[in-house]
């Protein structure tokens, strides 16, 4: 009878990117139902939720491989948890907006508009500042910066979270 192999990197990073990604992309429906689009409390409720599933996925992995990882290990399935986190967060998101709420990006160019004008923001510097907007409010402009922002994100939290969920070898000789 042979021993079962323990589940790699690839394997828990991904189950737990699978749940982030799904979490926040509640997150952002939570948001765009309730007008809180692109709260700062939004984003802090994404980054904590990220760094709890990323430290569960490495005490995961370390019950899984005798209570040891590196922290190249630590720091690669963090960046993985990340990336599965926002390719499924985007594509919901790019479901989302393109069939069920065709809306969303003229409610959000809304939004921009009230935003700019209660900062004193009028005239061409408006016009301009909709302009930019207006090219990434599309679907696949939203996916692009989400995707580019997730993985970016993820992976310096990554930095940080490895720090204090790495474990050596204490058998090693240095």
């Amino acid at each position: 009878m042979e021993g079962q192999r323990a589940p790699g990197i690839g394997r828990i990073a991904t189950k737990y990117g699978v749940i982030h990604g799904l979490i926040a992309f509640v997150i952002f429906l939570v948001g765009a139902l309730s007008g809180l689009q692109q709260s700062w409390l939004m984003s802090v409720l994404n980054i904590a939720v990220l760094v709890v599933l990323m430290v569960l996925a490495h005490r995961e992995f370390k019950a899984t491989h005798e209570g040891m990882m590196k922290y190249s290990q630590g720091l690669g399935s963090g960046t993985l948890l990340a990336v599965v986190s926002s390719v499924v967060t985007c594509v919901l998101v790019f479901i989302y907006v393109k069939f069920i709420n065709t809306g969303y990006f003229a409610a959000a160019m809304k939004a921009q508009e009230a935003a700019l004008a209660q900062r004193g923001i009028t005239g061409a510097q408006a016009q301009q500042a909709m302009a930019m907007t207006g090219m990434i409010m599309t679907p696949v402009g939203i996916v692009v910066t989400s995707l580019i922002a997730g993985v970016i994100t993820g992976f310096v939290v990554a930095l940080i979270v490895s720090i204090f969920t790495q474990k050596g070898d204490p058998r090693a000789v240095i």
